[in-house]
């Protein structure tokens, strides 16, 4: 089963959904994003273009996940 890992960013007033990474990609489960997505989420937000924006909050969502920003 498909797990997406979607991360909410915040910049002053602008904020947007990002997937972090699926279990096609990672192998992670919905336990697994459960328990570690804050770790992953610092991870990925330390090696990535995203450093300076600050985390509002995350989601584990079953399947494929398509962010709001991007339909």
């Amino acid at each position: 089963m498909l797990v997406t890992l979607v991360a909410i960013l915040c910049n002053a007033q602008l904020c947007m959904e990002k997937v972090v990474t699926n279990s096609d990609q990672s192998g992670i489960t919905m336990g697994a994003c459960a328990v570690n997505a804050q770790i992953g989420i610092a991870e990925w937000l330390a090696k990535g273009p995203y450093h300076d924006w600050r985390l509002q909050s995350y989601k584990c969502i079953m399947g494929k996940y398509v962010p709001k920003n991007e339909v």
